[in-house]
């Protein structure tokens, strides 16, 4: 049971290396990404913000050294290992704070943020609604919420079986607590009494298996497959190997979707 059990996907955020390299490689593939998201945020010289799920806090010391310092971020983790390893800004950023804590139930007053973000972060999250509701108690009045998730259900490998591939994908990303939670971002702003919520999409094409694994763990989902018995041993065996083929031969496509959901208190 051990065995089949470090084969799902969350069990990745309990060795803090093994999640910081599984962070580092995502922010790597989502780099053209990262802009466009970067560009959304309402984040100006002096405002206060908080990155809800902040890891290592690269995102948070950018973010420290764009709002300058007169301004202030705030880093919160469920993490502690994670939140250790979170370093000071420069010397012409903002004050940086760790804080340990569960994105569902911010340790924070009411209406303390100009600006509150979360990326990557709800999909994991017990209950992404309270989440999302806590965001735009924490922020002040005015103030903007971002929140950006992936959904699992629109990944889309080039693979040659399409009913397998379709049953593998779909047990797959349910192993990700929220695995549709992106599309239901939206409902989550307008319940939690946001004002002017925008959606864009994020599309993310992938060429290597790599990069997959950066986003889904995809390398593993064949043979978690066979050791749970979801499909055939031969059959799962087969798809694998066509995954690792294409991407030996240079082949390996996948593309997905993100969605990136702002609202102003």
């Amino acid at each position: 049971m051990n065995a089949i059990a470090q084969l799902k996907p969350a069990d990745i955020w309990r060795d803090a290396d093994a999640a910081k390299n599984f962070l580092d490689q995502a922010a790597a593939e989502l780099a053209a990404a990262k802009q466009q998201l970067d560009s959304l945020l309402r984040a100006e010289p002096g405002a206060h913000v908080l990155d809800v799920g902040c890891g290592t806090g690269d995102d948070v010391r950018a973010l420290a050294a764009r709002v300058g310092p007169a301004g202030r971020v705030v880093g919160l983790d469920s993490s502690e290992q994670l939140i250790a390893r979170g370093r000071p800004a420069g010397p012409d950023a903002a004050p940086v704070e760790f804080v340990l804590g569960q994105a569902d139930a911010l340790p924070f007053d009411d209406a303390t943020f100009d600006v509150v973000r979360s990326e990557r972060v709800i999909q994991h999250v017990p209950d992404p609604a309270a989440a999302v509701a806590e965001m735009l108690r924490v922020v002040k009045p005015g103030g903007q919420v971002l929140v950006t998730d992936p959904d699992h259900g629109m990944w889309a490998p080039d693979l040659d079986d399409r009913e397998l591939t379709r049953r593998i994908m779909t047990w797959w990303s349910d192993h990700v607590p929220n695995p549709w939670v992106a599309r239901r971002l939206r409902d989550f702003f307008v319940r939690a009494g946001a004002r002017d919520v925008a959606i864009t999409l994020q599309p993310v094409v992938l060429t290597s298996l790599a990069a997959a694994d950066a986003l889904t763990l995809m390398s593993r989902a064949a043979t978690a497959a066979e050791a749970q018995g979801v499909v055939p041993a031969g059959q799962a065996r087969a798809w694998g190997a066509e995954i690792e083929r294409r991407d030996q031969e240079g082949r390996f496509l996948m593309f997905g979707t993100f969605v990136v959901v702002t609202g102003v208190k």
